[in-house]
């Protein structure tokens, strides 16, 4: 797995490791219902809570603060990629 350093690296990588079972019910359900799961994954495995991570650098760069909004943000995005695939 490739820790991205980008919102669209993140979507892409998100659009690999997810399975079409989960993809379903994120997209039925809403970024809210992950936010334990699929956000806390986010947030550990790609270094959110890391003052050197590039993620999170680039996300504070568009105006995120907290790793629970960046996380969440990145959700929402891969949801609106998934309606329109």
């Amino acid at each position: 797995m490739k820790i991205p350093t980008n919102l669209k690296e993140a979507i892409n990588e998100l659009d690999k490791v997810i399975s079409k079972e989960d993809k379903e019910y994120i997209l039925e359900h809403g970024a809210l219902s992950v936010h334990h799961s699929l956000g806390r994954w986010i947030r550990n495995n790609w270094g959110l809570w890391e003052n050197d991570s590039i993620l999170k650098f680039n996300m504070v760069k568009l105006g995120f603060i907290h790793p629970d909004d960046i996380s969440n943000y990145i959700i929402e995005e891969f949801i609106k990629y998934e309606k329109h695939k």
